[in-house]
């Protein structure tokens, strides 16, 4: 784009610097416009102050550009991964991908399960704690009704699998032994451990 500017500049000025040379003595009119004489060497310093003053304006462009890109592609300051299951289409099984957010809360991670339909969007966390319990870490959470209206249009295939994918989800992120589920206060089903969910085992 700065060669085509280039060449087009030099193109008119040699227009120019002939025309000056045929018509070196008074001023040039057309109509009510009068265009001063203008030597040579002022008309090269002119073209060449143009085209400076037009790269520095693109080089400013470019470097603004490359930093909004370099900004963008960078990560967030101190973003926590984690490991978010979910169905493989076929209810036989469960996939797993690593996503990013600012900090892990139980909150961030139903929230990446309903990315994935394993819960409904409108499903809250109403507490989450953990605990030891002989030896072994005992995560405790309490999701919203609106978890259970969401397990009612589901089949027991697909219930297991929801069970599946909360349950490896906490185990892993939190390194936990037992994770125990609740809707508004009310067992989900029994304790089960990351093994049972990953094998897709009855609870």
């Amino acid at each position: 784009m700065k060669r085509g500017k280039i060449a087009a500049v030099v193109f008119v000025t040699a227009i120019l610097l002939t025309a000056c040379g045929r018509e070196s003595d008074g001023t040039v009119t057309t109509g009510e416009i009068v265009v001063p004489e203008m030597s040579s060497g002022d008309l090269l310093v002119n073209s060449l102050e143009y085209l400076l003053q037009d790269e520095e304006q693109e080089d400013i462009q470019e470097q603004e550009v490359s930093a909004d890109t370099k900004d963008s592609q960078e990560k967030l300051p101190g973003a926590v991964a984690f490991t978010v299951y979910y169905s493989n289409g076929t209810c036989d099984g469960l996939n797993s991908r690593t996503e990013e957010a600012e900090e892990l809360t139980a909150e961030v991670l139903i929230a990446a399960l309903a990315r994935h339909n394993i819960v409904s969007l409108d499903t809250k966390v109403l507490s989450f704690h953990e605990e030891e319990k002989e030896g072994e870490k005992v995560l405790y959470l309490d999701l919203s009704t609106e978890m259970d209206n969401y397990l009612d249009t589901m089949t027991k295939e697909a219930k297991d699998i929801i069970i599946d994918s909360i349950a490896s989800t906490f185990l892993e992120n939190y390194d936990a032994d037992m994770i125990q589920i609740q809707i508004a206060g009310k067992p989900l089903h029994q304790s089960v451990t990351l093994d049972q969910a990953q094998d897709g085992e009855e609870v």
